[in-house]
């Protein structure tokens, strides 16, 4: 149950005391009125800091309800107020309900509908509210004027999207996974003038054939086992704005032909129905595949190809871009520092520099992710990076001698790895994936002292 300020609005003060003392015990905060303009008084001069919820008689001594009404939806457009009247009727309850009020009480009621009545209104105001922050936050990570990036290569995708995005035609973008493909997506989306529409993605490689049908049409109740009730398709609910189709390479050729008549006709047919939708979208599809040669090899429809080709962007891998990899590393540290301020030593900025990131972009979101869970003193160092950074480095270890020992090569082993760490004993244990006590036992064993180790530190 959520808690909310409400404004009462009664000149019955028995009324306004069985309302605020009702809904004081469930933990709301009550302001009671007596008079309508006092209310409106109160409304205007908190600004920002409105009620979740207005309850008024219809009966004021000074302004009607449904005048009262009309004048906060001026004020407040979408601000919740419900009426209450001793006399009530159908028919003066359908015209509260025109006006704008939420809802409509007819007195005496008892506390357990009137607490039903409000926990419901709060929970709308909850769910609205986090809508309006989620949606918020999606403009912000995709806002094409916050896109990180140094490297003239991606900066020359960045401009051909925002330079493509007005004219409405699909567009292609090619790239390796991870790469950043669905940025110049979103880019493209949020510089045109679909800008306010919805942007909705899917990973067609994710789902099979008969589930991405259905997400992407929507089906009728009863058009499968388990089909209890009828949903709309990601199509439909992206009407007017732009579907991002991730790895559309991996399609199946019957779906292909499906999605070339929406296209084409802007038609589609839910699964299991027999009617005709129709829909205006922006397609955008990506792929890590080589298409012209899926077409030559039969498993892609040259004609859905041409559709979806009107504009093709390429995303450079990024160990193509290095100059990209100091900033995305500072945007994820700022983001999943939370409210701890969290920074990137030289060291472990150094190592992600000379990684070659077969992962591209994700591989580094991912990384930092981890590395700000197991960071201490508010500082991401080398040893909250994963071996495998260093490990890339690495030189091919020397081949073992004809007649060497089982120790002999393992002390040459950990030798070669402790000095390419510069004497680091987190990063090398990490290497040799053994734990730092058993490191420290070997180091004395073989007597490999830290001096050797070129630069070392602890």
């Amino acid at each position: 149950m959520q808690s909310g300020k409400i404004y009462i609005c009664d000149q019955d003060q028995g009324a306004c005391d069985f309302l605020e003392k009702t809904l004081q015990l469930q933990g709301h905060q009550i302001v009671c009125y007596s008079q309508g303009t006092a209310l409106l008084q109160a409304l205007e001069e908190q600004n920002e800091d409105a009620p979740d919820l207005i309850l008024s008689d219809i009966h004021l001594p000074d302004i009607g309800g449904l005048d009262l009404l009309r004048q906060i939806q001026q004020q407040r457009p979408g601000q919740h107020v419900v009426l209450m009247n001793a006399f009530g009727t159908v028919r003066g309850a359908v015209e509260a309900m025109k006006q704008g009020a939420h809802d409509y009480l007819l007195k005496p009621f008892t506390p357990s509908e009137l607490n039903s009545l409000v926990d419901k209104l709060i929970e709308h105001n909850r769910l609205v509210s986090e809508n309006r922050s989620l949606k918020a936050e999606i403009r912000r990570r995709f806002d094409p004027e916050t896109v990180v990036f140094k490297s003239p290569k991606f900066g020359q995708v960045f401009e051909l999207a925002k330079k493509v995005a007005p004219s409405g035609a699909s567009a292609l973008i090619t790239g390796e996974s991870g790469s950043g493909k669905e940025i110049i997506a979103s880019t493209i989306h949020y510089s045109s003038n679909r800008r306010d529409q919805r942007f909705l993605t899917i990973n067609c490689a994710a789902l099979t054939d008969s589930l991405l049908e259905s997400q992407l049409f929507g089906h009728i109740k009863g058009a499968f086992t388990g089909a209890v009730g009828s949903q709309r398709g990601l199509i439909e609910e992206a009407d007017h704005g732009t579907l991002f189709l991730d790895e559309i390479g991996d399609i199946s050729p019957g779906l292909q032909a499906k999605l070339l008549r929406v296209l084409q006709e802007k038609e589609f047919i839910p699964v299991g129905s027999t009617k005709v939708r129709r829909a205006d979208v922006r397609f955008i599809a990506a792929t890590n595949k080589n298409l012209p040669d899926e077409v030559r090899a039969g498993n892609f429809r040259q004609d859905l190809y041409y559709r979806l080709n009107v504009v093709t962007l390429h995303v450079p891998a990024l160990r193509d871009r290095p100059e990209d990899i100091e900033p995305l590393a500072r945007l994820f540290v700022g983001r999943f520092a939370g409210r701890e301020k969290l920074q990137l030593s030289k060291e472990a900025l150094s190592l992600l520099q000379s990684y070659s990131w077969p992962g591209n972009v994700r591989e580094l979101e991912n990384i930092i992710e981890m590395a700000a869970i197991l960071a201490d003193d508010g500082e991401i160092d080398t040893a909250q990076l994963p071996a495998k950074l260093t490990a890339d480095q690495l030189t091919p270890m020397a081949l073992p001698q004809a007649g060497m020992s089982l120790e002999e090569v393992e002390k040459l082993y950990i030798e070669q790895i402790y000095r390419e760490t510069g004497g680091h004993k987190m990063r090398t244990s990490q290497i040799l994936n053994i734990a730092r006590r058993t490191l420290d036992r070997k180091l004395l064993q073989y007597n490999i002292r830290k001096e050797k180790a070129q630069n070392g530190t602890e």
